[in-house]
């Protein structure tokens, strides 16, 4: 006798709970053998996701499991890439469609009565397939993130775990939800080798609250090997430019976008007083297709003085970004000093650093 079919077992899997104070999620999975945001840091679409993709992994290694491949379609089509409905008409990507009808659903806005498991054959993924959702208005500030430990642990730390993370607390708050449910964990290290993860953040007022982030990672096991992302990024045309007008400010800030003839009038390195600021810049991109930049790390003689992964300020929005830093040379000696510059995909991978000079007159 034949099995359920693919839109049955997904009507049969479906649940929804709480894990956290002010934090839900939905679970989604089909195949064979299937088991208000703080003022201090906007919600960064790019670097959350990009979180995301890395602490589901290090659950994964965790629990003694391969870590999966990131899926350029099925990233982008988790995030806000809209696609195809069976009998017509389209539908927003999984995180962004959630977020604009506020609320957590597998159903497809644009396709009623279907979920993304029901459409995945269509793109070529026909065995082992899940859906995971959570949303929650935690804030974007850091905290640290151990991986490992037992659902119900109180936090983001069980205590005793050598791998840690320093993530955004809504990107962590998302992953201690499908931790803290035995069907979204089980997803979570379910025999899939690749999946893709969005994020949106909420502009309506829902049953949990208002605004919010909302979380979507769809998980599959095969399909087109040329979806997966194996390219790393790059960085192009590292400058290094005295800034006058912030001359004696004592910190980094994070990056902002260049008009492009100011980009292009910056020189490949200058010649400043100790103690001034200087303005580096970039360009960075992510080489494949649907691949997204997830940040940059700015660094001076090997130290990071600026970390837009870590800091959660990022959202590029498109494969190749201008990037601009301001650095304080507060400290640093007189003589010739190394500016670089590295970028991150959202699968993680680092570009090779570029270079410049940075000289502090006598």
């Amino acid at each position: 006798m034949p099995g359920p079919t693919q839109r049955g077992r997904a009507s049969l899997a479906r649940t929804l709970g709480a894990a956290l104070a002010g934090a839900f999620l939905l679970a989604l999975a089909a195949g064979p053998g299937t088991p208000a945001r703080a003022a201090d840091a906007p919600f960064a679409r790019d670097s959350a996701r990009s979180e995301v993709v890395a602490l589901i992994n290090g659950e994964r290694k965790a629990a003694g499991l391969k870590p999966l491949t990131v899926d350029l379609l099925l990233s982008s089509r988790a995030n806000d890439a809209s696609f195809a409905c069976p009998g017509g008409g389209s539908t927003p990507g999984r995180a962004r469609d959630n977020a604009e009808h506020a609320g957590l659903s597998h159903e497809l806005s644009g396709c009623p009565g279907l979920s993304v498991l029901d459409v995945m054959p269509s793109w070529g993924y026909r065995a082992l397939t899940g859906e995971i959702l959570a949303y929650n208005y935690e804030p974007s500030d850091l905290v640290p993130y151990h991986f490992g430990c037992p659902p119900g642990s109180t936090g983001f730390d069980c205590g005793g775990s050598a791998a840690v993370l320093d993530v955004s607390r809504t990107a962590a708050t998302a992953i201690r939800q499908w931790v803290d449910s035995p069907t979204h964990h089980a997803i979570m290290l379910g025999s899939y080798d690749r999946f893709g993860c969005g994020a949106w953040a909420g502009t309506g007022t829902t049953q949990y609250g208002t605004g919010g982030a909302f979380y979507a990672c769809v998980f599959a096991k095969g399909g087109p090997a040329s979806r997966l992302d194996t390219r790393v990024p790059s960085v192009k045309g590292v400058g290094v430019a005295a800034n006058g007008a912030l001359a004696g400010a004592a910190t980094a800030t994070g990056p902002a976008e260049l008009g492009r003839a100011g980009f292009a009038a910056l020189a490949a390195a200058a010649t400043v007083t100790a103690g001034s600021n200087v303005t580096v810049t970039s360009t960075v991109a992510d080489t494949d297709a649907l691949g997204r930049v997830a940040g940059w790390q700015v660094a001076v003689d090997g130290r990071v003085v600026v970390d837009v992964v870590g800091s959660g300020r990022i959202d590029a929005g498109r494969g190749s970004v201008r990037v601009e830093a301001v650095v304080s040379t507060v400290g640093l000696a007189s003589g010739s000093h190394t500016v670089t510059i590295r970028a991150r995909d959202m699968a993680g991978r680092w570009s090779a650093t570029s270079t410049a000079a940075l000289v502090i007159a006598p």
